[in-house]
This record gives C-alpha cells, sequence and structure tokens, in this order.
C-alpha cells in the first residue's frame, strides 16, 4: 500500500486527485489539515510514500513545509503537480509528461 498525502489549499485539486486515486487499491490518499505548519507531524504519524504539492497555487509558499518533509523522510517521493501544464515534477530534478492518470499512478509507485 503506498500512502500519499497532497499538501493544497484547493479543494477541487485534492477532490480531484482523491477522485482519480481512491480507485486504486494500493494507493491511500492520507488526509491532512491544510495547516501548513502540521505538515511534519502530518509526515510523522502517517509515513506517507509521496507528498504532492499544486505547482500552480501562487498563494501558498510550500518551500518550508517541503524542506521539513525532506529532513523527516529523505526517501519519501515529492512530486510537483502542475495542472497548467499537465506536468509532474519529481524530486531529484526528473520531470515527465502528465497525459492521463496512469502517468500519474506510475510516478507515485516507482
Amino acid at each position: 500500500m503506498k500512502r500519499v498525502i497532497v499538501l493544497t489549499r484547493k479543494a477541487l485539486f485534492w477532490s480531484g486527485l482523491e477522485s482519480l486515486l481512491s480507485q486504486e487499491s494500493d494507493i491511500e490518499m492520507v488526509t491532512w489539515d491544510k495547516q501548513l505548519s502540521d505538515v511534519v507531524e502530518c509526515i510523522q504519524q502517517n509515513n506517507p510514500d509521496a507528498l504532492i504539492i499544486n505547482c500552480d497555487d501562487p498563494s501558498q509558499d510550500l518551500t518550508p513545509a517541503v524542506l521539513c518533509a525532506l529532513r523527516e523522510r529523505c526517501d519519501m517521493a515529492i512530486i510537483g503537480l502542475s495542472e497548467d501544464h499537465n506536468r509532474v515534477t519529481v524530486y531529484r530534478g526528473e520531470q515527465k509528461q502528465i497525459l492521463q492518470i496512469d502517468d500519474l499512478l506510475n510516478v507515485i509507485r516507482n
């Protein structure tokens, strides 16, 4: 089972991912209460395999949260998802084109 936390304040972004990922029996979305200061606690309690961040939300600076996440779990995949460009950026500088849900699922699973 792969556990995923989605960092976003946009309910539609989260709901869309939840709708798509909930169809996968080997992926569990972990609920985050939308307070950036609680990201580290959420990571500690839930031990996620992947952290997905919304790269298109200019209202939130996720840099502190991502740095804290890396400090807690350097083996966790950090995935930046851009709705505007249908692209995902994976920590380690890897970029992949996301054309369908299977593309995102492959990034989470690998």
